[in-house]
């Protein structure tokens, strides 16, 4: 679900730049929904490898995860803004666009990953 988000974003977005937003596309685009979905499968990754038996560490867990994408972004941008220096209004509108829309989409996978540990945590006192 995760790489087919991407995916369509990634697609959309670029299809916005080319035929609606002409002159918008710069050639670094696809570096951003490259980053995101880099991003979201260590993400993805690292929940699924993480135990998940003490609420207090995996909250510890999200919230280190949301810190490392901040400064991710914060670097990301930073180096295009200071070093490449094109179109840099157009790289700073679609890279927070896809940071909302990244920051969305990761809310919601955490929302259903508590919901399938509260779930288990339940199955497995009733038993």
């Amino acid at each position: 679900m995760f790489s087919a988000f991407i995916l369509i974003s990634g697609w959309g977005i670029w299809w916005l730049l080319v035929h609606v937003f002409i002159g918008s596309y710069f050639t670094w685009y696809p570096f951003i929904p490259s980053f995101f979905l880099v991003y979201g499968m260590v993400i993805i990754n690292v929940l699924i490898n993480s135990k998940k038996d003490n609420p207090r560490k995996l909250t510890n867990l999200y919230m280190i995860l949301k810190l490392i994408k901040i400064l991710a972004s914060l670097i990301i941008a930073g180096i295009y803004l200071i070093a490449v220096k094109v179109q840099l209004r157009e790289f700073s509108m679609v890279f927070i666009t896809y940071y909302l829309l990244y920051m969305g989409l990761e809310t919601y996978f955490f929302y259903r990953v508590e919901q399938v540990i509260k779930k288990n945590n339940t199955d497995g006192k009733l038993s």
